[in-house]
C-alpha cells in the first residue's frame, strides 16, 4: 500500500479552518454548526425538597417521596403496591409474616404501613440492595429488594441527604459534615474528607470507574462540580439541583424546575458536544440514569425522559486542511478517500490546491473557489481501500468510504477544502481524510506520446487512478494473504474456508472468539480425539468463549467411582449393604437414627453400571443452546461406544448420585434460577422463590445481623 497523507485525529481535525463546521471532541467528527432551540426559563416556584430516583436490576423505579414519608416502585409506569415501612418494626419480609409458633404455611395479614423519616437519597447496587438515605433519622437503610426484607441499619451523627454508587462500593452525602462515608451492603462505613475548599455537599454522582462527582451548594447561584480527585478543576454550574451520568459517560447537570439539563465532558469539565437535555414538567427533585443509557426525572403526570434539543443546523459549511506534505518536489498525489456519514439530503464536495512553495498560501486560493467548483464523491461500493478490513461496527457503523482523484496539477503541497451542505434539519458528518502519496506511475508504462502534453497527462492520470486503485488493491491482497492463514488475524467470512483445511466443518452457534481458538487447537485436538483431555479441551473452548475464563468442565469416567461407593465389577455382585453415618462423613443409603445396615437400592452388574461411560460436569448454567452445542460436540466426538451424561449447574448437586469434590461436584455459586412453569414444579421440592445469594462466611457473619439461624 503506498503511504497516506492523513486528517483523521480530533487534534488534526482542531487544526484546520472551519468555516461554519465544528469538531465533536469526544467523537472526533466534524459536522455543520448549528444552534439548539432556546433554553426554557426556570419556573416561578419554589425548589422542593430533594427526592431520590433508582432503577434496580430487573428494570423496576423507585422514587422517595420525602414530604410523605414513602418510596414508591413501578415498572412500565404502573404503581406496584405499598411503600416501605420503617425498619425497627420490620424483622420479617414485607411481603408476608409467619405467625410466631403456628406451622408453617400459616399467614397473618400483613401490618399497616408506617411513614419513614424524610427518605431522600435512592441507590441500588448491581445485587439488587436498596440503599435509602432516611434524613430524619440520620441513618441509612439498606433492603434487600429480592427477599423484600431489612438487611441492616446504618447510624450517622449526621443525617445522610444522599447516596451514590457504582454497582458495588456506595457513597454517602452527610449533610453538614466535612466528610464524605463509604461502604458496602455489609460492610462498615469508613469516612472520606472532603477535598480542601469543597463546602457543604448534597448530591454525588460515581462513575462505573469509581470516579466520584460533588455537588456542592445545590439549588443556589453559588452551585458548583467538583471532581473529588480534581477538586482544582471544579466548574461552577448556577442553581444546579442534580448531577448524574449517563450510558455514554457524559456528566448531566440538572437546574431548577423547566430549565434544560446540561451536558459535560468529565475529562476536560467543558460543555459535551451534544446538545442539552429538554425536561418538560421536571419537578427539581432529582434524576436518573435509565436502564437504556438515558436520563429520566420526575413529574407531576409521573416519570418521564429527557429528550435531546433539536438542533437547526446551518445549510452550508466548509472546512480547509492544513498544508499536507507530499515529501517530494512535484509529488504527483493519488487518490483521496473520505470516511464521511450522509443522511438524505446532505453532502460533501471536495476541491485541492497544489504547490511546490513552502511559503504559498494553498489555503487563501481555496477560500476563493466557489462551490460549484467542488466536485461530487463516489461511494465505493467495496468498502474501505484497506485490504482485508473488517466492516465498521458500533457508533461508526453509518460511516462510508468515499473515492475521488485529486484534480490538482503535481506539486509537493496539498490543500483540501469540503464544502459540507444540508437543509437544516441534519448533517453530513466526516471522520477521516485520507489522500495517496504519491499516486499511480501507469503513465511510465505508455509511450511518452501520452504524457508530452500536461494536460493530457494530468487526464490520463486521473483517467487511470480507477483501474490502478483495483490492481493495487489485488497486490495488496495477495502480499497480506498470510493474514488469511492466522485465525486470529483471518476475517470472520473467510473462517470456514480455513477451517476447511483441518476438516473442520464450524457451528456458527460457537462466539467468534471460540470459532478462532478452535482452528487455532485443530491439530492438538484430533491428536488427543475421544480422549478425556481431548473432550475437555474441545468443551473448554466453547464454555470459555461463552462463559468466560475459568469455566472448565469435568470428565468423570464412571469406572473411577468403583472405590467411592459405586458398584464392584462382576458377574454375580453380592448384596452391599450400607448404615449413614454421622460426624465425620455422611453417606447416603442406610437410615439416620436407625440401627444396622440396609442394602442399597439399585444393585446390578458393575460393568453394565460403570464401563465405557462417563459424565461431564459444567460447573456453570447452561442455556438450551449451550447445551445443544456441547451435546453435538460429545456426540461427534467421543468414543463411538461410550454413553455420557451432561451435568451442570443448573441440575444442582444430586445426592444418591455421587458427590465427589473435583469430580462431579464444584464449590461455587449456586445454580442459577430458571422462570417458574405453572404446572412443571412444585414449590418446596424442585422449586425455590427468590434469588441465589452467598452463603455464610466463618468470622465475618453476625447473627442477628446478616445471618439468622432456622
Amino acid at each position: 500500500m503506498r503511504p497516506f497523507a492523513l486528517v483523521h485525529t480530533a487534534d488534526q481535525w482542531s487544526r484546520v479552518d472551519h468555516q461554519d463546521t465544528v469538531l465533536e471532541r469526544r467523537t472526533g467528527v466534524v459536522r455543520l454548526a448549528g444552534e439548539p432551540e432556546g433554553d426554557s426559563a426556570a419556573l416561578p416556584i419554589p425548589l422542593p425538597t430533594p427526592a431520590g430516583l433508582a432503577f434496580d436490576p430487573w428494570c423496576r423505579l423507585f422514587h422517595s417521596v420525602p414530604d410523605e414519608g414513602r418510596i414508591e416502585r413501578q415498572l412500565g409506569g404502573a404503581g406496584l403496591g405499598d411503600p416501605f415501612r420503617p425498619l425497627e418494626e420490620q424483622p420479617e419480609p414485607v411481603d408476608v409474616f409467619t405467625v410466631p409458633g403456628a406451622p408453617l404455611g400459616d399467614f397473618a395479614p400483613k401490618p399497616p404501613a408506617t411513614a419513614l423519616a424524610e427518605p431522600r437519597g435512592l441507590a441500588i447496587d448491581d445485587d439488587g440492595r436498596l440503599f435509602v438515605a432516611e434524613t430524619g433519622a440520620s441513618r441509612l437503610l439498606i433492603y434487600d429488594l429480592a427477599d423484600r426484607r431489612l438487611l441492616r441499619i446504618v447510624p450517622f451523627a449526621e443525617p445522610p441527604v444522599d447516596v451514590a454508587t457504582d454497582g458495588e462500593t456506595v457513597w454517602v452525602a452527610l449533610s453538614g459534615a466535612a466528610e464524605l462515608a463509604q461502604l458496602t451492603a455489609r460492610g462498615e462505613p469508613r469516612r472520606l474528607p472532603l477535598p480542601a475548599g469543597v463546602g457543604l455537599i448534597d448530591r454525588l454522582a460515581v462513575l462505573p470507574t469509581s470516579e466520584l462527582f460533588l455537588l456542592e451548594a445545590a439549588g443556589t447561584p453559588a452551585a458548583r462540580v467538583v471532581p473529588f480527585d480534581r477538586p482544582g478543576a471544579a466548574w461552577a454550574v448556577p442553581h444546579a439541583t442534580d448531577l448524574e451520568f449517563s450510558g455514554d459517560g457524559v456528566l448531566v447537570v440538572a437546574r431548577r424546575p423547566g430549565e434544560d439539563f446540561l451536558r459535560f465532558d468529565s475529562a476536560t469539565s467543558q460543555p459535551d458536544d451534544l446538545p442539552r437535555l429538554k425536561a418538560r414538567g421536571y419537578d427539581g427533585a432529582g434524576i436518573v440514569h435509565t436502564p437504556s443509557g438515558g436520563l429520566g426525572f420526575w413529574t407531576a403526570a409521573g416519570f418521564r425522559a429527557a429528550v435531546a434539543a433539536r438542533i437547526r443546523y446551518r445549510p452550508r459549511g466548509r472546512v480547509i486542511t492544513f498544508r499536507l506534505d507530499g515529501g517530494e518536489f512535484q509529488t504527483a498525489w493519488g487518490r483521496l478517500f473520505l470516511d464521511a456519514c450522509l443522511p438524505a439530503d446532505t453532502d460533501v464536495r471536495v476541491a485541492t490546491v497544489t504547490s511546490d512553495e513552502a511559503d504559498e498560501d494553498g489555503a487563501a486560493r481555496l477560500a476563493l473557489v466557489p462551490d460549484v467548483d467542488h466536485r461530487r464523491l463516489v461511494r465505493r461500493a467495496a468498502g474501505r481501500e484497506v485490504p482485508y478490513a473488517p466492516p465498521l461496527s458500533g457508533a461508526l457503523a453509518a460511516f462510508e468510504t468515499y473515492e475521488k482523484p485529486v484534480f490538482a496539477p503535481p506539486g509537493r503541497y496539498l490543500w483540501v477544502s469540503l464544502v459540507f451542505t444540508g437543509k437544516g434539519r441534519s448533517t453530513p458528518r466526516v471522520k477521516s481524510l485520507r489522500i495517496e502519496k504519491p499516486g499511480h506511475e501507469l503513465l511510465r508504462r505508455l509511450p511518452k506520446v501520452y504524457s508530452r502534453e500536461a494536460p493530457a497527462a494530468d487526464f490520463l492520470r486521473r483517467y487511470l487512478a480507477p483501474v490502478d486503485g483495483e490492481l493495487g488493491e489485488l497486490e495488496g491482497r495477495s502480499f497480506l494473504r498470510r493474514v488469511l492463514l492466522d485465525p486470529w488475524s483471518a476475517p470472520a467470512d473467510f473462517l470456514p474456508w480455513l477451517a476447511s483445511f483441518l476438516g473442520l466443518v464450524l457451528d456458527e452457534r460457537w462466539p467468534l472468539a471460540g470459532r478462532r481458538r478452535l482452528i487455532d487447537e485443530a491439530a492438538w485436538l484430533f491428536r488427543f480425539r475421544g480422549t478425556v483431555p481431548g473432550l475437555e479441551r474441545f468443551l473448554a473452548i466453547y464454555l470459555e468463549a461463552k462463559k468466560g475464563a475459568g469455566i472448565r468442565p469435568r470428565l468423570v469416567e464412571h469406572w473411577r467411582l468403583r472405590g467411592l461407593g459405586g458398584m464392584p465389577v462382576g458377574e454375580t455382585p453380592g448384596v452391599v449393604t450400607s448404615q449413614a453415618v454421622l460426624g465425620a462423613g455422611f453417606r447416603v443409603g442406610g437410615s439416620v437414627g436407625e440401627p444396622g445396615e440396609i442394602p442399597l437400592p439399585g444393585q446390578g452388574d458393575g460393568f453394565a453400571d460403570h464401563a465405557h461411560r462417563f459424565t461431564v460436569v459444567v460447573p456453570a448454567p447452561l442455556t438450551p443452546e449451550d447445551e445443544a452445542v456441547l451435546r453435538h460436540v460429545l456426540d461427534v466426538h467421543r468414543p463411538a461406544h461410550t454413553l455420557y451424561e451432561l451435568c451442570s449447574a443448573d441440575h444442582g448437586l444430586r445426592v444418591g448420585i455421587g458427590l465427589y469434590l473435583g469430580l462431579s461436584s464444584t464449590v461455587g455459586r449456586g445454580a442459577a434460577f430458571q422462570p417458574l412453569v405453572v404446572g412443571g414444579g412444585a414449590i418446596g421440592t424442585d422449586r425455590l422463590l427468590g434469588q441465589a445469594r452467598p452463603g455464610v462466611r466463618p468470622e465475618a457473619s453476625r447473627v442477628g445481623r446478616d445471618t439468622r439461624v432456622g
